[in-house]
């Protein structure tokens, strides 16, 4: 065993299954309340150095273990015969609506502040948002065997819920509805990026047997998502498309509100 195989072998550790509402979840839901008890406390010296600090710990430690899940998901090492082989996991490829929080955040690190940067920050506080709220709730089918994954899928969903919440309380993301208008924007161009890959990796003939559904979105194979699977399996796909944009763009827009009652709030305090 080389020291490749080596490193592969010790991150594919495995640990019970976590519980929902059990010590791990539970342990994650702390970190969240510390994570944003912080950062509310350090909102009064907000800066953009500040904010670059936030994007890089939770997306440079986001990007490496999303490599390390997609290395360890795809290479595997039989300890008895001393073989390792590779066969890529194409249904975890990272493009889900859950894992574009990475791009965004690594994306802004390097950017100015524009209005395409306000526009991307803008989809991770307005959409993304939706699916850390989720995972912390629901988390049943997240949760999996491999340690490793388990801290990824937590930093992932939990991360992202403490930045969407920072960029909101700071004012990094205005409350405003044009800035909930761009996050749409955004949302739409990568929902697009996610289709087109479904259709050209389906069809370039490299799947074998393997599922490929970004955003759950793919005519080809049926979405996973509580209540989405049963919707696409009973009407037109077409139908089925839109009631998901519309969802997700409705999610959006009562976070939205929310974000506007609790400003309006504060300021007649």
């Amino acid at each position: 065993m080389n020291f490749f195989e080596k490193v592969i072998y010790f991150l594919q550790a495995e640990m019970n299954r976590p519980n929902p509402y059990g010590w791990f979840h539970f342990l994650w839901i702390g970190l969240i309340a510390i994570s944003l008890i912080v950062l509310y406390k350090l909102r009064k010296t907000y800066s953009e150095k500040q904010l670059k600090i936030v994007l890089a710990i939770y997306g440079i430690v986001a990007f490496i273990l999303e490599l390390a899940k997609q290395i360890i998901w795809s290479y595997n090492y039989d300890i008895v015969t001393g073989i390792g082989t590779w066969d890529y996991q194409w249904y975890a490829s990272p493009f889900q609506l859950c894992s574009t929080p990475i791009y965004v955040s690594v994306l802004c690190l390097f950017m100015k502040k524009t209005k395409i940067r306000d526009s991307l920050l803008s989809y991770m506080a307005f959409i993304t948002i939706l699916g850390g709220l989720m995972t912390v709730i629901i988390p049943d089918s997240c949760f999996v065997e491999t340690t490793l994954v388990n801290v990824h899928t937590m930093w992932l969903h939990c991360g992202s819920l403490v930045v969407s919440l920072y960029l909101l309380f700071t004012g990094e993301v205005k409350i405003k509805f044009c800035n909930l208008r761009n996050a749409v924007i955004v949302f739409l161009i990568f929902l697009s990026i996610a289709e087109i890959l479904n259709i050209s990796i389906y069809n370039l003939g490299v799947l074998n047997v393997e599922e490929f559904n970004m955003f759950y979105i793919s005519p080809y194979f049926i979405s996973s998502l509580p209540v989405f699977n049963t919707i696409q399996q009973t009407v037109p796909f077409i139908i089925f498309l839109l009631l998901y944009i519309f969802a997700i763009i409705a999610g959006g827009g009562i976070i939205y509100v929310i974000s506007l009652l609790l400003s309006h709030i504060k300021r007649s305090e």
